[in-house]
């Protein structure tokens, strides 16, 4: 199918007036395949999996295992590899508390960076404070993005992991996470790689990056939200102790003791979510089949994201009062996100205004308090920006509608403001 892909494929825009909806880093909307693929599934597949003999729940369990497969080899990996979260936090709060909490010690140091996500940054404050290691900041330029050099001279022998957002979700910039990943690894450190942003829109090859675990969501690839992935290289996953326990992960259990199935299935305890798991496949496989000028799937989907970013960049740029903060100054642009401010407007003002042109975007800090920190000086509300980001449903004409609303706000707020 090309890209865009058309209204008459997403329910939500496929109205006469026709949504611009523009918080697809936040969330992506659903297409009718997937929306489809899960009702099916409830409708006519739903039954316990990994608890019946009857057909109905083998059934239902050959569908669950074999879209951990299809999410598996999506992300370059193996089927025995993959584990179902609730979405990309879980699956970083399951490595901080099933390794890092297990195996950290004083004395060890984390490497992590003041741009991540707080899913990529609290949980490893959590396991410093828990286990008495040290968390060392990864250096910023000004305009946000990682200072390479003074990050490598922060890996040494006392680092044992190394934390990293693929592509920030506020710059729309891709870290140089195999170099980074390639010394730490050199250092004996673990590397631990945030892909909410990366894996949804563009190819990502976890042996490639040098990555021992990878987590990402269903919801921001046009999958159902309360599922994500998290992909544990083979000797990470020998190495992480039990995390929750019950029903689905027993191998044994008594009045004496307890032990647990080994591998993945150590990490399925309690009622899975089948559906869930089942519209993730049907999302993955809905993404393979996109096309884009001579590419196919998520070279397609790069590309298609490269262009429209670039289009929206350049009508935005020519608007009075605009900071754009991603791309970052002197940067280039890289994908689909725009992050900016304007002189002397809040953000939240700015995206009133837009919603009430039909234009729907994001307003605050998203998630990311360390780097508006970082990117604050000189400017009246820096713990926030206003940020639109784009996906393989929105048009060109998408762009020039979030141009001309924030020209719209920029004079509708200029004539109320006091600056």
């Amino acid at each position: 199918m090309m890209l865009p892909l058309p209204s008459s494929e997403i329910p939500l825009l496929n109205q006469d007036d026709r949504p611009c909806y523009l918080d697809s880093a936040a969330t992506t909307l659903k297409p009718r395949a997937v929306i489809d693929r899960i009702a099916k599934f409830y409708a006519e597949e739903n039954a316990p999996v990994h608890r019946g003999v009857y057909e109905l729940s083998q059934r239902a369990t050959d569908l669950y295992e074999q879209a951990r497969k299809t999410v598996a080899v999506f992300a370059g990996a193996d089927a025995g590899q993959l584990i179902f979260t609730k979405g990309t936090t879980e699956g970083l709060n399951i490595i901080a508390r099933a390794w890092a909490e297990e195996n950290l010690k004083v004395g060890d140091e984390i490497v992590v960076s003041p741009q991540e996500h707080h899913s990529n940054f609290t949980p490893w404050q959590e396991a410093a404070r828990r286990t008495g290691a040290t968390i060392r900041y990864a250096p910023l330029y000004p305009n946000g993005t990682l200072d390479l050099p003074g990050t490598l001279n922060l890996i040494g022998s006392k680092t044992r992991l190394v934390a990293m957002a693929h592509v920030s979700n506020v710059l729309g910039v891709e870290n140089p996470v195999g170099e980074v990943f390639t010394a730490a690894k050199a250092a004996g450190a673990l590397t631990v790689l945030d892909a909410a942003q990366s894996v949804p829109t563009r190819p990502v090859n976890m042996e490639e990056l040098q990555c021992d675990a990878l987590a990402f969501s269903a919801h921001k690839m046009l999958g159902p939200t309360g599922i994500g992935a998290l992909v544990v290289n083979p000797e990470l996953l020998d190495q992480m102790s039990t995390y929750q326990t019950g029903g689905g992960m027993i191998e044994q259990v008594s009045v004496e003791s307890s032990t647990y199935l080994s591998g993945a299935a150590q990490y399925d305890a309690g009622t899975p979510n089948a559906a869930g798991a089942v519209g993730f496949a049907a999302a993955c496989d809905h993404l393979n089949g996109v096309e884009y000028k001579n590419a196919t799937g998520m070279a397609a989907v790069a590309a298609y994201e490269l262009d429209w970013g670039k289009h929206a960049v350049e009508l935005i740029r020519s608007i009075e009062g605009v900071r754009l903060i991603g791309p970052p100054e002197g940067g280039e642009v890289e994908g689909g996100i725009v992050a900016l401010q304007i002189d002397g407007i809040h953000p939240h003002d700015l995206a009133v205004l837009l919603d009430a042109q039909g234009v729907m975007v994001r307003a605050g800090h998203h998630c990311t308090m360390p780097l508006h920190a970082h990117l604050s000086s000189g400017v009246k509300f820096p713990e926030t920006s206003l940020r639109a980001s784009a996906y393989i449903y929105n048009t060109l004409e998408d762009a020039e509608r979030l141009a001309d609303a924030l020209r719209f706000a920029h004079k509708a707020l200029n004539r109320t403001t006091v600056v």
